[in-house]
């Protein structure tokens, strides 16, 4: 369901709105002041904003020009008395979409909401739906998100590990950019055919090669205006590298056989679970290439380590589920709760989104029980860490926790509960490497 968050310093004029929109069927949500907006909007998605210009020692105008500086992108609306009115009209110079002379319990105020948020449902952008994490690290990361979208000259690499949801971050950077309503072109490079790759990216013309019977388009020219995804951007041979570099820094290139230069105007966001510094260091991945991509690098956490997330992340993977299966279960209950908080998630986001929508299958219910959960009986965690309780889950437990932290002996002792030290001296006990 669509939310409208109401900014009303005027606490009875407040609610008064919340509630008749609630009963024309649109979900809405008030806070008193510009502070406790950015407040919500940082841990909330919102669809629409409806704030009053007059909000204490502050004011509407100022509450639209941090929304848009942080790269939100919802429809603005201003509520105004009628001593306001020149104001108001500042504010849509400013980008509001428009102004509602108060009191705005009409027909056409309503209608005016409507259209604007089914415009934002119609724009391709708004077809891929997205969690704000509560984490530390989550909010973060978000908070470099919103810095970094609107900059679209800078390259953005995203690195985590497998599962972590680094196209959602990739998509989520195009979301809030200023080429959000262009295409957003993704692209798996480890599944690019190596003899294929370059025209693929790049495009070829009729006669390139044996087999190119017709003008070929590539994704340089699919992305164009938009932001074009290289997922796993190391699988990428030194020749694609190379030709890659180029079109970065020339703004330009040329399809194979073809004699004329084309220009590139997108924005790159490449994608990696490899440590690309260990890949230039063995002479798999060019340094120069390397520093390209890496002019903004963003970091994504495996889930165990936003545990504050599990749950609600669950939840919102309930809800989508819910919509493609066409079922209508509530919840989990507590005992699944538990379970779920308590796994290690070695395939992070996207481990967590399959026994979601497995589970919601195979509910019979309202609320989603134990035995519905399809999770092993090993990697569990306790309060303070993972249990290591006998010398056989230990062993396994350390091995998995290095795997899911790609030997990050640091973050698998964080995951472990246990000090970096006692997990050197765990590995040659184990005689692990």
């Amino acid at each position: 369901m669509k939310t409208i968050l109401i900014v009303e310093d005027d606490r009875i004029y407040a609610r008064t709105t919340t509630n008749w929109l609630l009963k024309n069927g649109l979900n809405s949500r008030y806070v008193l002041s510009v502070e406790s907006a950015k407040e919500f909007l940082r841990g909330n998605e919102v669809d629409l904003v409806l704030s009053d210009f007059r909000l204490g020692d502050s004011n509407g105008v100022e509450l639209l020009e941090w929304i848009r500086k942080q790269g939100y992108r919802m429809p603005f609306l201003i509520m105004t008395g009628y001593g306001d009115i020149p104001g108001a009209v500042e504010a849509v110079k400013k980008g509001a979409d428009n102004y509602l002379p108060k009191p705005i319990q009409t027909e056409k105020v309503l209608s005016t909401i409507v259209e604007l948020l089914q415009k934002r449902t119609k724009t391709p952008t708004q077809g891929w739906r997205y969690y704000q994490g509560k984490s530390p690290l989550a909010m973060k990361l978000q908070k470099l998100i919103r810095l970094v979208a609107p900059a679209d000259t800078l390259t953005v690499l995203i690195r985590g590990a497998s599962g972590t949801g680094k196209e959602y971050v990739a998509r989520q950077v195009h979301t809030l950019s200023t080429r959000a309503d262009a295409p957003f072109v993704a692209v798996d490079c480890g599944v690019l055919p190596k003899e294929m790759a370059v025209s693929e990216l790049f495009g070829h013309v009729k006669g390139a090669f044996t087999g190119a019977t017709e003008n070929k388009t590539g994704m340089f020219a699919a992305a164009n205006h938009g932001t074009l995804f290289l997922d796993e951007v190391g699988n990428l041979n030194m020749e694609v590298q190379m030709l890659l570099l180029r079109a970065l820094q020339e703004k330009c290139y040329r399809p194979v056989g073809g004699k004329d230069e084309v220009k590139a105007d997108i924005r790159l966001v490449a994608a990696t679970n490899e440590n690309l510094e260990k890949a230039i260091a063995e002479g798999r991945f060019r340094e120069d290439l390397f520093h390209r991509l890496n002019e903004f690098p963003l970091y994504v956490p495996l889930l165990s380590e936003c545990p504050e997330d599990i749950i609600p992340l669950a939840e919102f993977m309930l809800e989508m589920a819910n919509d493609e299966l066409n079922k209508e279960v509530k919840g989990f209950d507590k005992e699944t709760r538990k379970r779920l908080k308590a796994y290690l998630w070695p395939g992070n986001i996207r481990e967590l989104k399959g026994v979601i929508k497995r589970a919601v299958l195979l509910a019979k219910g309202d609320w989603i029980i134990s035995e519905d959960v399809d999770l092993p009986n090993t990697l569990r965690r306790l309060e303070g860490g993972y249990t290591l309780n006998d010398e056989r889950m230990e062993r396994e437990n350390i091995v998995k926790a290095l795997e899911t932290t790609g030997g990050d002996k640091k973050a698998a002792a964080r995951l472990l509960g246990i000090s970096r030290s006692t997990l050197y001296l765990k590995m040659e006990k184990y005689r692990l490497k």
